[in-house]
């Protein structure tokens, strides 16, 4: 139940992330630009709440490809580290005011994975802020 609404949240409150998955053959695979509502839901007798599981996860997948796909174009030198005048000039918002928070290093650059640990926590903090004032109301 745990990890089916970690990847139920992923998918939503992470767009543009991107999650690596395991090669599909071609015809059957989503292209990075394919919307999510356009993907196929898979048959079988799953149930409801599989196939909105199979949607989210779909989503993330297709997010996470997305922003890999921008990271790796703002990161002009190509070496996967994102520096802050790259994510300024590739108008990356989020990274550029945040980029202190993500680069907990201080080396001037955050790599792809900096910024999904940063996207983790932040929402990891808001989850466990969202349980508390909940467990307050009590």
């Amino acid at each position: 139940m745990r990890r089916t609404t970690m990847f139920a949240l992923l998918g939503v409150a992470l767009p543009g992330i991107a999650v690596a998955q395991t090669a599909t053959p071609s015809s059957t695979a989503p292209s990075s630009t394919t919307p999510p509502s356009a993907m196929t839901q898979p048959q079988g007798g799953m149930g409801m709440h599989h196939h909105h599981h199979d949607r989210c996860w779909h989503h993330a997948r297709w997010a996470m490809k997305r922003f890999h796909k921008k990271f790796d174009a703002a990161n002009t030198t190509h070496d996967g580290h994102l520096t802050l005048a790259q994510a300024e000039k590739a108008g990356m918002k989020p990274i550029v005011k945040n980029f202190a928070a993500i680069d907990t290093q201080h080396r001037g650059y955050v790599t792809f994975n900096d910024v999904i640990a940063w996207r983790l926590d932040t929402m990891a903090a808001r989850m466990e802020k969202r349980a508390a004032d909940l467990r307050a109301k009590d």
